[in-house]
This record gives structure tokens, sequence and C-alpha cells, in this order.
């Protein structure tokens, strides 16, 4: 297959079947850094191999993420809403205050609680997708599953559940809805700081409160775009690998049967599946100083874009690297970031991939395609709009 290297890789007509594997492939081939203009004229360097992507997402001090985490159309360089003031968008040290005042809802303790919960959920969804004969994976169980799991330590009360659903749903929307999303999440998280005022719960507002009373230095507008940072990652992350993960799997009956066989250890195959799908397409960081990335020249002020998919491909690290090896050991993936960024709730998605696994895998029967699924068109989440699957014999 011929490839220009030319391509936008912010193209959405290029994700509308999937991600471009094989533009990757060649770009790669070509070496891990390329110059990208796209159509509006704004441009960022495209990092696609493995190690030159790992580099930009552990050296925060010469690759920041306070000028943005994610292209823009337009002027890459541009301010950023929020920069500075949530965890996604600092550096050390404001990032580690931050992350370290909401460490207490991740902790291995509180993970493995949610873990039993999870379990609960999974059964209860998948029990109500099974006795309809089938339904849309995405948004009967993906979607709904890790807010009805996370509700009680994200501050969300059971009624407002479906309120928040909608708005993080919306707040990853690359077709110009995002923002009101993130504004609806904001919204009902600054509503709920004006009635806590001194309470120190345990839950997300609560744990920041009471990082502020400890002495963090910590203003209403810095907790509330935690909030939002904090809640639509937890949501958006755990749907995206979830749904994506099922279909990996239904679309290799071999390694789902293996799995379901008990072949193949849980924790690695999520590992693999967490790697073969890579809920985010692209993280981007900006270049501090004038610097040097895999022999290529990057300005102080240059956007440089990490694309997941194409760095978990990269074939001097991973062998046979467009298959799902779900016994695969080693498996340094970079779906859920690396070094001072890597995904606070990392083991929370790892916990609620498990919940589901195990239902799946000792449920007497089993789920099929459809109907084709319909993929997210565009170049931020690697996530699935709709994934229709019907129950048949296991």
């Amino acid at each position: 297959m011929s490839v220009s290297l030319t391509v936008d890789l912010l193209d959405s007509a290029l994700y509308a079947d999937g991600n471009p594997y094989e533009v990757w492939r060649a770009m790669r081939e070509a070496g891990p850094v390329h110059h990208q203009v796209a159509k509006s004229g704004a441009r960022h360097w495209a990092v696609v191999g493995h190690e030159a992507g790992k580099q930009v997402l552990t050296d925060w001090r010469v690759f920041t993420s306070t000028r943005g985490t994610t292209l823009r159309e337009s002027d890459n360089s541009a301010p950023y809403p929020g920069a500075g003031k949530m965890p996604v968008l600092t550096d050390p040290p404001r990032h580690t205050e931050l992350r370290r005042a909401v460490a207490p809802l991740f902790t291995p303790r509180a993970v493995e609680k949610l873990g039993a919960l999870g379990r609960e959920v999974a059964g209860a969804l998948l029990a109500d997708l099974r006795e309809r004969g089938g339904g849309d994976f995405v948004t009967d169980v993906a979607a709904r599953f890790p807010l009805a799991v996370q509700a009680e330590i994200l501050g969300i009360a059971p009624d407002d559940i479906p309120l928040v659903l909608d708005a993080t749903g919306r707040s990853a929307d690359e077709t110009g809805d995002g923002a009101t999303g993130h504004h609806d999440v904001m919204a009902y998280y600054l509503k709920a700081l004006g009635t806590r005022r001194g309470d120190a719960g345990r839950d997300l507002v609560g744990t920041l409160l009471q990082a502020r009373t400890a002495g963090l230095p910590l203003s209403d507008e810095e907790i509330v775009l935690t909030c939002d940072n904090i809640v639509v990652a937890a949501t958006q992350t755990a749907q995206h690998a979830a749904s994506g993960a099922l279909l990996a799997l239904l679309e290799h009956p071999d390694a789902w049967r293996a799995l379901r066989a008990g072949r193949v250890d849980p924790d690695c195959a999520i590992d693999e599946l967490l790697r073969f799908t890579a809920p985010a397409t692209h993280v981007m960081r900006t270049a501090v100083c004038d610097t040097e990335l895999a022999g290529t020249a990057i300005r102080a002020g240059d956007a440089v874009a990490v694309w997941i998919p194409s760095a978990n491909r990269d074939g001097s690290v991973f062998a046979d690297p467009d298959e799902l090896v779900l016994d695969r050991r080693p498996n340094p993936h970079l779906s859920l970031g690396a070094g001072m960024h890597f995904c606070l709730g990392g083991p929370m998605v790892r916990v609620l991939l498990r919940a589901l696994l195990e239902d799946l895998i000792g449920a007497g029967t089993s789920l099929a395609l459809a109907n084709p699924p319909v993929r997210k068109s565009g170049a931020v989440a690697n996530g699935l709009r709709s994934l229709p699957v019907t129950v048949v014999p296991a």
C-alpha cells in the first residue's frame, strides 16, 4: 500500500473506519518524528515511534503540559483554558501537589473496594443486556459502567448520574459540543462546592477541600477545574477501553476462546487489550526550549504530539505489533501515559476492565457483533459511538 507522508493526521476522515495504522506504519518506517501542517496551517511534530514518544511523555522539563494536551485546528501556541490550574495541564511542582491532593481517592485499598462494586455493577448491566437478547454495548454498558461504579467517590448523587453522564459524554465530542459538556460538568461541581464549605468528606470535592484546609493553596476555580479533569478522564478513558476491548475480542475469536478457557492471565490480557486499542489517539506537549528528538531539531514553542496507537505498534519494541497477543510480556504500552503524567486512574481502569471480563468469561452465554460498530471520527479519542451486540450460545 502506497501512503503519502504528507497526510494530515488531524483529518477526521482518516479515523472514520478505524485508526490509520498503514499511515503510521509508513511514517515509522521513514522515521519516528515528522513535521505536520494541518489544513488550517497549524503545525506540529508528529511522534509515531515508541522511544521518542516515551521521551516526550516523561521529560516534562523539556516538553510541558501547561500549554495544552490536545492539538487544535488553529494556533497550537495560543493560551489554553485552565492551563496551570488542573492536573492534566500542570507540571511539577504544581502537578505533584494536585496529584497528591486527590491521591487518597485512588489508594490500592480504595481501588480494591471499587473493584467489588464494579463486579456488582457489571453483573447487573450485562444481565440486563442478556435478558434483552443484546443491545448497544457502548450506550447500555460501557458508557454507564464507569460512572455507576465511581459516582460515590466522585461526589455525584445517584439522581444526578444521568446529568453528569450526558455532560461527560458531550465533553469528549470533537465536533464542537465539547466545551458545553465541560461547562456543565464544572457548573455541577461549582454548585456542589457552594454547599460543601468546611465539609472534608471522602469524595472528590471533600478531598480537595481537606487538602486546602491542610495548607495547599487551592482556589475554587482550581477545585472545579480539577474535578472536571478527573471526572471526564475517569469516565471517558474507561468507556473507550471497555468498548474497544470487547470489539477486539469479538474480532479475534481465538484469543477470546483462550481467555474464556482460562489459558490466559486476565491481567496480562488487559494490558494487551489496552495496548491494542489505546483509548487516546494522541497526547500533545509543547517544547519549552530548543532540543533534539530522535535526531530532529525541535524549537522552543513547537507543538509535539505523540500518536499513542502508533507508538504501541512500533515493531522495534513489540513483536508482531499488529497482532492481539493476550499473553504478551513485557508490554510497555503507552495507552495510560508514562512518567509524571501516568494516568492517575490507571489502576481503576484495569479493575473496571477486569470486572467486565470476569462477568463475560463466567457467563453461560457469549456476545457477537449484531451490526458493524460505529467509530468516533476524530484525532483525540480512540473510541466507539456504537457497538451493537447480540447474545449467542457460549
